[in-house]
């Protein structure tokens, strides 16, 4: 009886520890006031400044002032500021937008566009630029918005960043630094990303000596600060990323953002085929685009957060002789990342992925082949378990896809896979996957106690379909392999081993290992799903759950198994 109980705490255990971990993956640096290293509460001061009033290109005065703003305090620390402006007869844009939201494809933009560009120069003119937009939203074109936003977060947030980067070099000599950086301040985003795309046009130290861009944005107000996006072919690219403390980021995120329709003025650097990253906060859409996005509502841990990410990345590439070269970022190949524990990331090449692609295949196709040899699986039986998890997996996405309609219903704003905005959409991603796991839970312990293979038939097929996944994303989206390829793994190791011992303790170990890995892997990922594509991503958060627990639930009843056994010796 004790032995029981002690499984169960084991269990329960790896479940709380698993859950709490993959929480803290997204925990943020608590805000400092230390000003010898990045202040986020430094950087607030320059905020409250930035986002006193609303300040679109729209919002002329105001706008103005900030760019006024701007210039002075650069200035004062120091810097020679200069402003790359260009009239509407220069810049010659049209798909203009009207202060109402309504676009005109034929109507030229009538109003200036004015970046402030600034050198902090180092042994070698090669450089990293660093870019914000200083612009706020002045209108609406998505259900949820409302024009006059402050811009505190969007993109306050990345205009304070770089204004406390300034602060802490500007006083560091050109002899301490080996290559430069440089600072953008654009305009014009909200419209059109339209001071980006001049920089890139025109601006020839852009063209000739930047080799690598950050550029710093928002879409919520608050919660980690993810590096969502990165340019093609990244493995250089995540060798420099590696250095920031604290780092968020998956290249799951990063290979789903390539196909969806966002854009900011890192797209603008892409075009002209700069390397680089992408960071912004996600928490709290509500917000986005709205008066609410002021100084009252932001998060100074969020500010910090960003903080922590970019300062070790720029004193890593402004030390380092070797980003002199401009072609040092050039790689024939992605990297797969991600976070496995608070502050680690895993990192391996798209080569090192196929291998191990390959090599789950054979370890699962050895697992399967010696638990149908030795008895303890039904080869028909197996094949109908996956059967049944695909039709659970699109029964969930089918519930996900209701349920975000109803809720769009209701919130009173149009159904859309990757943008609803309606406060408390938390409630529904915690009522989806309640329901999702209760039905399936039932099905298991239902059936388990009528069929002593259950357990061992839907743990291989569960391993089969995340395994599946596995290889179509390692060969058609890279970056979302790691999702399906370490629990595969995993539980074909669990699966290997029972078939030739049934011994408590090592199969409790890789059974709790297992369980922990798809956790850790799965809470910050299906929340951060939901941040980034809202409500009407349910579909997609329910259909990964179903294959998470695909394996997650016949592990537990194999523990369970285990536990009797153990307790009837």
């Amino acid at each position: 009886m004790l032995i029981k109980k002690i499984n169960y705490i084991i269990m329960a255990c790896v479940l709380v520890i698993g859950v709490a971990l993959g929480a803290c993956i997204m925990c943020l640096p608590s805000s400092s006031a230390d000003t010898s290293g990045f202040s986020a509460e430094n950087a607030a001061g320059y905020l409250k400044e930035i986002s006193k009033k609303p300040h679109s290109v729209f919002d002329e005065e105001n706008h103005e002032e900030v760019r006024q703003y701007l210039l002075t305090t650069l200035r004062d620390m120091g810097y020679e500021v200069e402003e790359h402006n260009w009239t509407p007869e220069e810049h010659g844009f049209s798909d203009n937008l009207s202060p109402e939201g309504l676009l005109d494809e034929d109507r030229p933009v009538e109003y200036d566009v004015k970046n402030l560009w600034v050198k902090i120069p180092g042994k070698s003119d090669t450089g990293m630029l660093i870019m914000a937009h200083y612009d706020s939203r002045g209108h609406a074109t998505r259900t949820g918005e409302i024009p006059g936003s402050y811009g505190a977060a969007d993109d306050g947030y990345g205009v304070s960043v770089l204004l406390e980067i300034a602060r802490l070099y500007k006083d560091v000599p050109q002899s301490a630094l080996e290559n430069s950086i440089y600072l953008c301040f654009a305009d014009a985003e909200e419209t059109g990303m339209y001071g980006s795309k001049l920089e890139a046009m025109h601006n020839e130290t852009l063209k000739n000596n930047v080799n690598f861009v950050m550029n710093v944005e928002a879409r919520g107000v608050k919660g980690p600060v993810y590096m969502f996006e990165t340019s093609t072919n990244n493995r250089n690219v995540i060798r420099l990323y590696k250095n920031a403390d604290m780092p968020f980021a998956y290249s799951l995120a990063t290979a789903v953002y390539t196909v969806m329709p966002n854009f900011t003025d890192f797209t603008s650097m892409l075009e002209i085929g700069k390397a680089g990253i992408n960071f912004a906060v996600l928490d709290n859409l509500y917000y986005y685009h709205t008066p609410e996005d002021n100084f009252s509502n932001i998060n100074k841990n969020s500010l910090q957060h960003y903080g922590s990410q970019i300062m070790p990345i720029i004193k890593e590439y402004t030390t380092n002789a070797a980003y002199s070269d401009m072609d040092y970022f050039e790689a024939g190949e992605d990297s797969v990342f991600f976070n496995i524990l608070p502050t680690v990331m895993a990192v391996y090449t798209e080569t090192a992925g196929i291998v191990f692609a390959v090599l789950a295949a054979l370890l699962f196709a050895a697992a399967a082949f010696f638990l149908v040899k030795k008895g303890k699986i039904r080869l028909k039986h197996t094949l109908i378990a996956v059967g049944v998890i695909f039709a659970a997996m699109l029964g969930a996405a089918a519930f996900g896809f209701v349920l975000s309609y109803l809720v769009a219903l209701i919130g009173g704003v149009p159904w859309k896979l990757t943008y609803i905005r309606v406060p408390l959409s938390g409630i529904p991603f915690a009522l989806s996957l309640i329901v999702v796991l209760g039905l399936l839970l039932w099905f298991a312990i239902r059936k388990n106690g009528k069929n002593s293979f259950f357990k061992w038939e839907y743990l291989t097929a569960g391993a089969f379909i995340s395994l599946l996944l596995a290889l179509i994303t390692t060969f058609a989206l890279v970056g979302a392999s790691f999702l399906f390829l370490w629990p595969a793994v995993l539980a074909s190791i669990v699966m290997l081993v029972n078939a030739f011992t049934g011994n408590y303790y090592i199969g409790h170990a890789l059974m709790s290992l297992c369980s922990l890995v798809i956790l850790l892997l799965n809470v910050p990922i299906l929340y951060s799903l939901l941040l980034a594509v809202t409500t009407g991503g349910l579909l997609a958060v329910n259909l990964l759950f179903v294959v998470a627990l695909a394996i997650m639930i016949p592990v537990a009843l194999a523990q369970k198994d285990l536990t009797i056994k153990k307790a009837a010796e």
